[in-house]
């Protein structure tokens, strides 16, 4: 969760939430592509670190991860969460992993909010070892700006193109580049312009039961069919080291 959005949905609710479970998803196809035993993980941007959550206690891959830390300038000293350990902490220190040390890097609906997205990037990549993979996800489509993307301060949203440019100039290559639910695309995009803006159309609210349900069923079919590649409201990338 995006520290900005703590009072919109609790911690514990946004674990149920449709999107931020079919997220979820695309950590475990990360690691599908990791080819070591042991990893390092690095998550840059990670807000509450509920990435680092699901990741420990609902992952399959947890077995794999001997060190995960999430690091997020903004977030608070003062901030707990009951899954912390010695294998998976928080931190606002950018400079937590040092060069060549992460063998997992997360940016997970990050980059969008950064004024010099290079600079970023190229900090993201460089505590990355040669042989790792780094998952980005962002938000899709400069045509379904909202109000919320003001609320979070975004600079910008991104086709699939946008950010495989970026991520080359910064050494990175795809492995897997699509965009996420497609299924809501049309929906969305009619809500968006007919809202104009409107500070009433706020998006993280968790649905009823089964709308809930169904919504994640359909992300989860979407995941599991390789994403689509034409449209959808978030671009999805896994990437590595263009050595």
């Amino acid at each position: 969760m995006d520290l900005k959005e703590v009072d919109e949905l609790s911690v514990r609710s946004e674990r149920k939430h449709w999107w931020i479970k079919t997220r979820f998803l695309y950590i475990d196809k990360l690691f599908s592509f990791c080819r070591k035993e042991k990893v390092k993980v690095a998550e840059y941007g990670c807000g509450t670190g509920q990435n680092l959550w699901y990741l420990k206690e609902r992952s399959s891959q947890s077995k794999k991860v001997d060190l995960a830390i999430g690091i997020d300038p903004n977030l608070d000293n003062q901030f707990e969460a009951e899954w912390i350990d010695e294998k998976f902490k928080l931190s606002n220190d950018l400079n937590t992993f040092a060069s060549n040390e992460a063998d997992v890097v997360l940016a997970m609906d990050v980059l969008e909010h950064i004024d010099d997205q290079e600079e970023a990037l190229n900090h993201w990549v460089s505590t990355l070892n040669k042989d790792g993979q780094i998952l980005i996800t962002v938000p899709a489509f400069k045509s379904l700006w909202s109000y919320h993307d003001e609320f979070l301060d975004h600079k910008r949203r991104y086709t699939k193109k946008d950010l495989e440019i970026v991520a080359r100039k910064c050494g990175l290559r795809p492995v897997y580049l699509s965009y996420a639910f497609g299924f809501l695309f049309p929906a969305v995009y009619i809500i968006r312009k007919l809202s104009k803006g409107s500070k009433d159309n706020q998006d993280l609210k968790l649905p009823n039961f089964i709308l809930n349900s169904l919504l994640f069923i359909f992300g989860k079919v979407e995941k599991m069919l390789g994403g689509n590649p034409f449209f959808g409201t978030s671009v999805i990338g896994i990437f590595e080291k263009n050595e």
